[in-house]
């Protein structure tokens, strides 16, 4: 019976709610001010080689992902069952709230019986910290190229310098997590609400056990790396078409920048966020909004499309289907909850 009242409770509701309202501001952020005429006329210009361009360097950019997972993985699972089972997860991404995608992919995978769902989550988590390291590192290295103020470009070098220093503390944590935990656990006795945040803080420095072995966090930064330059290439190869002023360096910044946007809670597949995030990075770079929404339209739809496709033949090959699996998802995603 408590299962199911729970989702009448406000906070559920709240939760349910929050994405649709963010979606929504980012559609009248993008919206109020778009002439249709250009956005037509940008359409236009756009040829089928450089959509043929932009979807090989997405394909490019998925596949050095795939590599990038099936390494954290250590050979647990097959190259085949890492590309469709990443993909799966995309494509709950897709068509669901909430991004169930990662709590997904790793439901999918410890299906097959290779090992349990904590291991293949915590690889999950060892991406998404990188992920947010290089978005850091690209934004911050392509700041001073956008700005001319001094003191803002001091700010980068500075804020960089910190992201870095605060992967070194993280690494040092997870080497002594266990010790950590203990002290905590002690410290926090008969406070139960800071008791209840302390397995999410273990959980998260899962993804920074990868830190304490150098070889293998060089190796999976490179190959994501590789991946994000390949995700810049799509935009500079847009742009170039689009704007003929444009700088080498704008996928840098358009790309990193827009990334952050990833962590808001939006409806699925990030519609409406996604394309107002980099509408406002080529707005810095003095881009109009009707220019910039072609080529944040033209991105989505690849992504969308083609992990959509892969994904749902990914969840047939490995044997389970989209309801499964999203119940799958769920479940995994409010025991997380629980444990909290």
């Amino acid at each position: 019976m408590r299962q199911q009242t729970e989702g009448f409770r406000p906070a559920n509701l709240l939760r349910w709610l929050l994405p649709l309202l963010v979606t929504a501001a980012a559609v009248y952020f993008v919206g109020r001010q778009i002439d249709f005429a250009q956005v037509d006329s940008a359409f236009s210009r756009v040829s089928l080689q450089n959509l043929l361009l932009v979807l090989a360097l997405f394909i490019l950019c998925l596949l050095l992902r795939v590599v990038c997972w099936f390494f954290l993985l250590e050979g647990k699972f097959s190259f085949s069952e890492t590309f469709f089972g990443m993909n799966a997860g995309y494509l709950l991404n897709n068509v669901l709230p909430l991004k169930l995608g990662e709590f997904g992919r790793a439901a999918l995978l410890a299906g097959r019986g290779k090992t349990g769902f904590l291991p293949v989550f915590a690889s999950i988590v060892t991406e998404r910290v990188l992920d947010f390291f290089l978005a850091a590192f690209f934004f911050l290295v392509s700041l001073p190229l956008v700005v001319t103020n001094t003191s803002v470009k001091s700010l980068a070098v500075v804020i960089l310098i910190l992201t870095v220093v605060g992967m070194l503390a993280a690494a040092f944590a997870a080497r002594h997590k266990e010790r950590i935990s203990g002290f905590l656990r002690a410290r926090w006795a008969g406070k139960p609400r800071l008791l209840a945040l302390l397995p999410r803080g273990l959980s998260f420095l899962e993804g920074f056990q990868i830190l304490l072995r150098p070889g293998r966090f060089f190796a999976a930064l490179l190959l994501l790396a590789a991946s994000w330059a390949s995700a810049m290439l799509e935009v500079w190869v847009l742009a170039k078409a689009l704007i003929p002023q444009s700088q080498w360096w704008w996928g840098i910044f358009v790309t990193s920048g827009s990334a952050f946007a990833n962590a808001l809670p939006t409806a699925p597949a990030s519609m409406g966020v996604y394309e107002a995030a980099n509408v406002a990075a080529f707005s810095v770079l003095g881009v109009d909004q009707s220019t910039a929404l072609v080529i944040a339209l033209i991105l989505h739809a690849v992504q969308f499309l083609i992990t959509s496709l892969l994904g749902m033949l990914g969840i047939y090959l490995l044997g389970d289907s989209l309801g499964k699996l999203s119940k799958k998802a769920m479940l995994w995603k409010q025991q997380q909850k629980d444990t909290e």
